[in-house]
């Protein structure tokens, strides 16, 4: 598991096993590009919790050039084509299985990805712009209601979690 930092805060998530990686929210195609050459990786998905720029803008070159699978949520314009998910739906990449959680409240139709683990690693968790590690994101199109269940959802998670979020301020 690799932060691969994207403009002034972001971070893009790289997960790589064997010769191959999934990145989550990359919102610039450039740093992931080189973290595959440098890794000498080959670009098996992409992970999508929300439709913002800053966690869409580099999906299409991505996919263009390696021809990636996309997952993202169903109830926002995520870069074509994509497979839409929504929570209980599951994305299947590189063998391990992730859990989809909707959570509402930054945008209105946010995702997140949870893997539970295994006896080697523990539980996996990324949250786009939900939640980070000092506090949660605003609210540009959800209410307060939502964003409230949605940290109440992540927090009946394992509490060994890891927790990857979109940020960090």
């Amino acid at each position: 598991l690799v932060p691969l930092p994207a403009f002034a805060d972001n971070y893009i998530w790289m997960l790589q096993h064997g010769h191959h990686a999934v990145v989550v929210d990359p919102g610039d195609a450039q740093p992931v590009f080189e973290a595959l050459e440098r890794g000498r990786l080959q670009l098996a998905a992409i992970l999508v919790t929300h439709h913002h720029a800053d966690h869409t803008g580099g999906v299409a070159a991505l996919h263009a050039a390696t021809g990636a699978a996309v997952f993202g949520p169903a109830r926002e314009r995520i870069p074509e084509p994509f497979t839409p998910l929504s929570h209980g739906d599951h994305a299947d990449v590189m063998g391990l299985r992730f859990e989809v959680i909707d959570i509402p409240g930054h945008t209105a139709g946010h995702i997140a990805f949870f893997w539970p683990g295994d006896a080697a690693s523990p539980p996996l968790l990324f949250c786009g712009d939900t939640l980070f590690s000092a506090g949660c994101g605003r609210l540009f199109e959800g209410t307060p209601a939502q964003m409230l269940a949605s940290l109440d959802a992540l927090a009946a998670l394992p509490g060994d979690t890891r927790v990857c979020c979109g940020h960090e301020y």
